[in-house]
């Protein structure tokens, strides 16, 4: 019966401890790295941690993806912050087409921008 005590005790605080060490952090979204220029840098498939400690280097050393979108709305440029968890929609012609400017990173007019709040 002890053990039996001490095995359901023990399951239990590995269960807990675990779930401790699950941070929010560690889930990977596309995150806003810098703005300029009416433009906002979004690096693909991070974490938040790693959006305010990495610099533009790093990510391009890792093979992270980087998209420059050009947000042709004033206001929501302003609003928006380095940091920043979002979700970038391309815009987009009749056809469901949009055009990606040959740079590095690529530049992608921001069709709709849909910022995440966890």
């Amino acid at each position: 019966m002890r053990e039996l005590i001490l095995g359901v005790a023990l399951v239990l605080a590995i269960c807990i401890l675990s779930g401790c060490n699950a941070s929010p952090e560690a889930t990977k979204a596309d995150y806003i790295i810098s703005k300029e220029d009416q433009s906002i840098l979004v690096a693909k498939h991070i974490t938040q941690k790693d959006s305010e400690s990495k610099t533009f280097t790093e990510f391009k050393k890792n093979n992270i993806e980087l998209i420059n979108y050009i947000v042709e709305d004033t206001q929501l440029y302003n609003e928006l912050e380095i940091g920043e968890k979002v979700n970038v929609t391309p815009k987009t012609n009749d056809k469901g087409e949009y055009a990606v400017m040959q740079s590095d990173p690529p530049q992608i007019i921001a069709g709709q921008i849909e910022r995440i709040k966890d």
